[in-house]
This record gives structure tokens, C-alpha cells and sequence, in this order.
């Protein structure tokens, strides 16, 4: 959690300038990138001591994978099931409202099966970070950045950034950040 945190701050400061650039009036500002990925592979081996299982990949690759304690149902993965995991990853920027204070917070959901049912299980977190725009240097083109902890970062604007001219020390910066994982063993 805190690593997401770190991250964010850094990502903020460094992304700022690509939120400017985007031709829209300020207040309604942003962007969000994001991907998903979806992988099915085969259970070829298990090692129940050991609590790993032999998945065969869509490309022909084997990769050994151990099970945690946490994961409900080990005794139930048999030879031939088929594990399929989901992963999601997106981060939202969007230039804020005026005088909203910098700020950071998260949160975590995670579930898995019932008891005697195919192992499965989700974990979605999601990590908000604003910044306060602090300081404009317009003939160096750079801003700089009040994060929630106290820090500062200062960071250049492209001359391609159309709103860089209607910022206002004060305007705020937010980003979110969202990453979901779920796996499921499911019969052939």
C-alpha cells in the first residue's frame, strides 16, 4: 500500500504535464489509461506437500506456481483443470478544483470461494493522491507541487500544453490509481 502511495506521488508530479496538454478547458481536464489482460492455462503437475501446481501456458511455457495458505480449496485443483486469471490495471489524472487540499487515501476488497468449492479469488485496490499547485514559473514553464505528506516537486510543462496558461497557483491535481487481480480454477 504505501509502495502505491509512493508511486503515485511520483507519478502525479512526473504526469502533470501530460494532463496540461490535453485541449479542454481546465476544469474538466483529464485522462485515464488503462489495460486488462485475461490468461488461461492448464493445471499439468501438482505438489500437494509443497502446495505448488505446474500450469502449462497458451504459449507452450510451464511455470511453477506455489499456493498460499490463504487460498482456500488447495484439495480441490485436480490434473487438467483450467486456472484463469485476471488483471487490471488503470490510472486516472484529472486537473482538480480550485483549493482542494492535497490528499492521499486507499482502499482494498478481497474475496475468495467457499469452503469445498474450485479455488478462486479477487483483490481490487484503488490509491487517490492529489496535489496543490504551489507555484507557476511561466517564463521556465515549470509547476510545482504541494503532495500530502508536505513534499514539493517541481516539474517542466511541454510548450504543447495548451492549459498550462490558465493555471492558477491553487488548482489542484488527482490522480487514481486501480489495479484488480482475480483467479479462478474452473473443470476442463
Amino acid at each position: 500500500m504505501k509502495a502505491s502511495m509512493t508511486v503515485l506521488s511520483t507519478a502525479i508530479c512526473l504526469m502533470a504535464s501530460l494532463i496540461l496538454s490535453i485541449p479542454m478547458p481546465v476544469s474538466a481536464q483529464g485522462i485515464k489509461l488503462g489495460d486488462a489482460v485475461v490468461v488461461t492455462a492448464e493445471v499439468v503437475a501438482i505438489d500437494r506437500v509443497d502446495r505448488t501446481v505446474a500450469l502449462l501456458g497458451p504459449k507452450g511455457n510451464v511455470v511453477a506456481v506455489e499456493v498460499g495458505h490463504a487460498a482456500r480449496n488447495f484439495e480441490q485443483i485436480e490434473i487438467g483443470d483450467q486456472v484463469r486469471v485476471a488483471y487490471y490495471e488503470s490510472i486516472a489524472l484529472y486537473l482538480g478544483k480550485r483549493g482542494q487540499k492535497p490528499g492521499a487515501t486507499a482502499g482494498l476488497v478481497s474475496a475468495r470461494s467457499a469452503k469445498g468449492e474450485k479455488p478462486a479469488g479477487l483483490v481490487a485496490e484503488a490509491v487517490d493522491v492529489s496535489a496543490a499547485i504551489i507555484a507557476i514559473d511561466r517564463k521556465n514553464r515549470t509547476v510545482t507541487l504541494q503532495l500530502a505528506d508536505g513534499r514539493q516537486l517541481t516539474t517542466a510543462v511541454s510548450e504543447s500544453a495548451k492549459a498550462f496558461d490558465t493555471l492558477k497557483v491553487g488548482d489542484s491535481v488527482h490522480a487514481r490509481y486501480t489495479e484488480a487481480f482475480a483467479i479462478s480454477v474452473e473443470k476442463r
